[in-house]
């Protein structure tokens, strides 16, 4: 299914940067266009000092992000937009109603959230900021594994 996918936050600072770097370097090959925006984020803020140490730590280099906001202009072209919570996942179907492309969130893999309602608390990813210095590890390793989740579906066009 390689395509466009964005990842998206809050800020495009944190998490969905994070997952755009692990997902372009876990899906090298398969001709996917990976980004990310968030949803209240502002123009080109670096990527906090917690997820650069946790791309480092993964062998990536995060330094040259700049956030972006997600508009009608970053979600052009795209496949699949891809949110970190639930609560994102329901502010982005109510700003982008005709939204032609598939709407994820990082923890249901494969399920189109834009046709059906199924939305899962459970399936969130904790947003780190200004949280305790282990709040960045927890976030990461969970990304990560959630970013793996979604092999099947990037590589194999696999969906709910």
């Amino acid at each position: 299914m390689p395509g466009k996918i964005l990842f998206f936050c809050a800020a495009n600072t944190c998490r969905s940067p994070l997952a755009g770097i692990l997902a372009a370097d876990r899906f090298a090959g398969c001709d996917a266009e990976i980004v990310s925006a968030g949803l209240y984020a502002s123009e080109g803020a670096p990527a906090s000092e917690g997820s650069v140490a946790a791309a480092a730590q993964r062998g990536l280099d995060l330094s040259e992000h700049r956030s972006r906001p997600l508009d009608h202009e970053a979600l052009a072209g795209v496949d699949w937009a891809i949110g970190m919570t639930a609560e994102q996942v329901e502010v982005f179907r109510r700003w982008f109603p005709g939204f032609a492309g598939r709407l994820g969130l990082l923890g249901l893999p494969g399920v189109d959230l834009m046709r059906t309602g199924v939305v899962r608390a459970d399936a969130d990813v904790a947003d780190p900021y200004l949280g305790a210095g282990s709040a960045y590890g927890v976030m990461a390793g969970r990304v990560e594994e959630l970013v793996e989740s979604w092999r099947t579906v990037v590589i194999e066009g696999e969906q709910e």
